[in-house]
Formats: C-alpha cells, sequence, structure tokens
C-alpha cells in the first residue's frame, strides 16, 4: 500500500475525532460502531490484505444510512482502497458518491475534490478531470504547483496548447527551480500553435539550464532558419560544436553573440541567468558584460544596479567613472556625486578629465556653482574636455557674477 494513501486515511480517522471534539453540534461525529469498523479496515490495508478490507467495508456501507457522515467516510475510504489498488474507475465512483452526499465538512470535501481529480485523470479521462481540478483551484487559496503541471498535461493531452501555456507558465514563475519537463512542454505547445518566437524564448532558457543538451542547440538552429535568421542560425551551431569549452564559456559566448547581433536584452537575460544560477562567475568581467548588454538594450536602471557591483567589486577609478556616467543620465545627481568623486580621486589618465567635467556638471545641477567652478577650472586643463568644459566654467561664472550684483 502507498504511503501516502495509508497517510491520507490515517489523517482522516484522526481528523474525524478532532472535529467530533472541537465540534458542539457533534455533525461530524461518527457512531463508535463505524469509528471501530473502519479502524479495523484501516489496519486491513495497511497490511495490503485489501480483499478483507473491501469486504469489511461493503459491510459498513450496508450498516450506514444514505447521504449519512458515516456512509460517505466509508465510501471515501473505500475510495482510497481502491486507489490503492490503482483500480481508478472504482475509486473515482466512490470519492463520487462521498462528495455527492455533501455529508463531508467543506475542507475534507475540497481535498477530497483535488484526489477525484488525480483519479479521473490518472484513468485518461481529461475533461472530467480538467472540470474538477479548475473547480478544486477556484477554491483553493495556495495551490501547488504540481496542481498547475497537472492541468497544464491534462491540457496538452487534449490539445488545448493555449491552456497547456498559461498553466505551465505560472507553475515556472512560481518555481525557480522548475522542472527541465515544464519547459519541455511549454515549448511543445508553442511549437503546436507555431508560435516560434514564444518557442525561441524557451529554448534560450533550456539552453542556459542545460547547455550540453545537443537536442536544444539544434532546434535553435532550425527555428532561427525558419524565421529567416541565417547568421543567427550560424552562429549558434557554430556555438554547439565548442560544448567542450565548457558551461560558462558557451555561455558567453552566446551572450556576446545576442550582443553583436543588436540583440542586447537577451544577452542581458543570459547572463543575468547564468550568474544568478552559478554557472557564470560574478566578476567585474562579466558583470561588465552584463552591464553592457543592459545598456545597449537601453535598460538604464538594470544597468546602473549592476555597475554598483562593479564598483565593489573593482576600486579603480574607471568603474566608478562608468557608474557615475549611468547614474548622470539617469538624472540622479546626488547620487552620482560620490562615484564621479571617487573616479576623480583615482585616475590618472585622460579619464580623469571626463570625470572632472561631470562630477562639474553634476554639481552644477545640484546648484553648488563654487564646486562646479573649480572642477570645470581642472578640466579644461585635458584636451578632450576643453572645449566642453570651457564653455560650463563661462556660463558658471556669468551666474556666479549675476548672484554677487543681486546681492550687493
Amino acid at each position: 500500500m502507498s504511503r501516502l494513501v495509508l497517510f491520507l486515511i490515517v489523517l482522516t480517522l484522526s481528523s474525524m475525532t478532532a472535529m467530533a471534539k472541537n465540534d458542539e453540534d457533534k455533525q461530524y461525529l461518527l457512531s463508535e460502531k463505524t469509528y471501530k469498523a473502519l479502524s479495523v479496515a484501516q489496519q486491513l490495508m495497511a497490511a495490503e490484505n485489501y480483499a478483507d478490507a473491501e469486504t469489511k467495508l461493503n459491510a459498513l456501507i450496508k450498516q450506514t444510512a444514505e447521504d449519512s457522515y458515516d456512509r460517505a467516510v466509508v465510501e471515501q475510504t473505500l475510495g482510497y482502497l481502491f486507489s490503492s489498488k490503482q483500480d481508478y474507475n472504482k475509486a473515482a465512483i466512490a470519492f463520487k458518491k462521498a462528495l455527492a452526499s455533501n455529508a463531508l465538512p467543506e475542507k475534507v470535501s475540497h481535498d477530497l475534490r483535488y484526489n477525484l481529480a488525480q483519479i479521473v485523470l490518472a484513468n485518461e479521462d481529461y475533461k472530467a478531470g480538467i472540470a474538477l481540478l479548475e473547480q478544486w483551484l477556484k477554491a483553493e487559496k495556495k495551490p501547488p504547483n504540481s496542481a498547475y503541471v497537472l492541468l497544464a498535461s491534462a491540457n496538452y493531452r487534449i490539445k488545448n496548447y493555449k491552456n497547456t501555456i498559461t498553466h505551465i507558465t505560472t507553475a515556472i514563475k512560481h518555481d525557480p527551480s522548475a522542472k527541465e519537463a515544464w519547459f519541455q512542454l511549454l515549448l511543445s505547445a508553442h511549437l503546436e500553435l507555431k508560435q516560434y518566437k514564444a518557442a525561441i524564448t524557451v529554448l534560450e532558457t533550456l539552453i542556459t539550464r542545460y547547455p550540453y543538451q545537443q537536442n536544444y542547440w539544434q532546434q535553435l538552429t532550425a527555428l532561427y532558419l525558419q524565421q529567416s535568421k541565417e547568421f543567427s542560425a550560424l552562429a549558434v551551431k557554430s556555438l554547439a560544436q565548442r560544448l567542450e569549452l565548457g558551461d560558462s564559456k558557451t555561455l558567453i559566448s552566446l551572450a556576446d553573440m545576442y550582443r553583436y547581433l543588436a540583440i542586447p536584452f537577451k544577452s542581458a537575460q543570459l547572463l543575468s541567468d547564468a550568474i544568478n544560477k552559478g554557472i557564470i562567475q560574478t566578476n567585474s568581467e562579466n558583470l561588465n558584460r552584463l552591464a553592457d548588454s543592459w545598456l545597449a538594450a537601453k535598460e538604464t536602471e538594470k544597468a546602473a544596479e549592476v555597475l554598483e557591483k562593479i564598483a565593489q567589486l573593482d576600486d579603480s577609478g574607471e568603474a566608478y567613472l562608468k557608474y557615475g556616467r549611468v547614474l548622470f543620465a539617469l538624472e540622479q545627481w546626488q547620487k552620482a556625486s560620490e562615484p564621479l568623486a571617487k573616479s576623480v580621486e583615482k585616475l590618472e589618465n585622460d579619464k580623469k578629465g571626463a570625470a572632472l567635467l561631470l562630477l562639474g556638471m553634476t554639481q552644477f545641477h545640484l546648484g553648488q556653482l563654487t564646486q562646479s567652478k573649480s572642477l570645470f577650472s581642472q578640466a579644461v586643463a585635458y584636451e578632450n574636455e576643453r572645449f566642453q568644459a570651457g564653455q560650463w566654467l563661462r556660463h558658471v561664472e556669468q551666474q556666479l557674477q549675476e548672484i554677487a550684483q543681486n546681492e550687493s
């Protein structure tokens, strides 16, 4: 007998006792005779003596009143017995009778509907099983992912691919460690509906998670060709032939390829996912790749988050300058001033001029005219910044003169 079925029986009988103690009107109290007989049947089922247990339960049905609580519990237990024997037709009949009595507590009925739905689906009556499971979902506050996977699989069997996608996507979103089979089901549904762009997205996820599965690379190549993306197909095919390089190198190459093909958002998604899963190392080089991809995709705020991490790992002035540039572009003047000030302190080459110019402009936007004048005065010493810094310097000096005149 399966441990799950035995657990359900024990849980059922123990919950009956608890209800009897707590429910003032004793609505869910088994008669002593029924309780003792059910206990004996449970022991027989635990010993896998199903024939004697079934005889005991069938005799007990005749001794209980129709639509009574006792009768419903006996039918329920009989359903568990048939389930343990994998006789799903009889199990479904017994569970349906227990539910039809309307004699069970709502919580017990609710759980029983889920069990019934599983049994009906196991018996390949997919439409009926889907209806039961959807009814159960409406009343369930926190459904497990297994329910969505079950619904998705059942809908796939009846070729309802749209619902398959809806339910398996829900399961994947709720589980960071979603199983490979779930993505395969999602991929199959998209392909059946000829949703090739969506299928490409799924395959890219599968390749990130399972880079050594050659069939995913082959399918991605085929789909790129189908979408008339011959160059992408050739690049993917070339990468697939280099899988011996290892997970991280292959995925980095794929991300670089996407950025080269002007698909930076996919490059960033792949890198971000691989870094989060530990497939690619979280070092300055890879984080810079990620930041560049987000910047190319015009996802400036996401790039800023990555650049902040880089600045913490790389104490060079260049890392701070890059981070400051992005914050400046976001017009986050106060936040930009700190990394730009650090870049001014650390840089020794021509890039120091760029840092001085940006920091001067930042101070100007913060209303710190004296500080910005000092920074622009230093920036004019650098050839690349001389013209722009000079213009800013004259503008600031003019404003300072106007302020001085107004104060006098």
